[in-house]
């Protein structure tokens, strides 16, 4: 990972550093990726941003949204563990705001397939995903003309949109503690053990929440260990 001009002024940038450094320091693992895009004009402006979104895109985005706001256009990682038996992967791929709400449309890539799906999908913009491990899995917001804090909707190509019980910036914290373990977004959804996208993915989450806790001793596991009890 090279040299990264984070901003004390965006803490979150601060964070993503910290939990990169993380990764590609951890003998346990095997990190291919953990980068920081670039910083472009206008996407550096915090302020003409949301003030954008909310006259252009009708979202006027609240405080809770801005406190994780970064200004790189891309933010990822992609690791798997170093032991030959393990089932523990990660990935994640985080767009700028704008860019997410701007131009990666849920519906460009999946219509749905009825009159309820075709409307979710219209308003899902994808924020989150994983093009190099090709799972098919996405975390998108919902952006319904209004909204101050936006709906998290996981998308798993094999069970479609479920949506999530937190917020985009508790999104984004959590992802951080995750490091983006594939499924662990199945953590905030209903579905549990017997879901066709949730059961393949059990055992490497089961991993990841006994092996993280002592690989990685800053975060604080106990509310996903009991998620996970809760699904199994």
């Amino acid at each position: 990972m090279t040299n990264i001009n984070t901003s004390d002024e965006f803490p979150y940038e601060g964070r993503c550093a910290k939990a990169l450094k993380e990764l590609k320091e951890c003998p346990q693992l095997d990190v291919s990726e953990a980068n920081f895009g670039s910083i472009t004009e206008p996407l550096d402006d915090a302020d003409d941003i949301f003030e954008s979104l909310a006259e252009w895109h009708e979202l006027p985005l609240d405080s809770e949204v801005r406190k994780n706001f970064f200004r790189f256009n891309e933010i990822e990682a992609y690791w798997c563990s170093s032991h030959p038996d393990s089932e523990m992967i990660g990935e994640f791929s985080l767009t700028h705001l704008y860019g997410s709400v701007e131009e990666k449309h849920m519906d460009d890539i999946w219509e749905g397939n009825d009159d309820w799906e075709r409307e979710l999908y219209g308003e899902l913009r994808i924020f989150d995903d994983t093009p190099r491990s090709g799972t098919g899995r996405m975390a998108t917001l919902r952006a319904t003309p209004g909204t101050t804090n936006p709906e998290i909707w996981f998308f798993d190509m094999r069970a479609g949109a479920m949506e999530m019980d937190l917020d985009y910036r508790t999104y984004l914290d959590t992802l951080l503690i995750t490091k983006g373990a594939i499924g662990w977004q199945y953590l905030f959804c209903d579905e549990g053990y017997g879901h066709p996208g949730f059961t393949p993915l059990a055992d490497g989450l089961k991993e990841m929440l006994d092996t993280f806790p002592r690989l990685f001793p800053d975060y604080d596991y106990s509310e996903l260990q009991a998620r996970l009890r809760e699904r199994m």
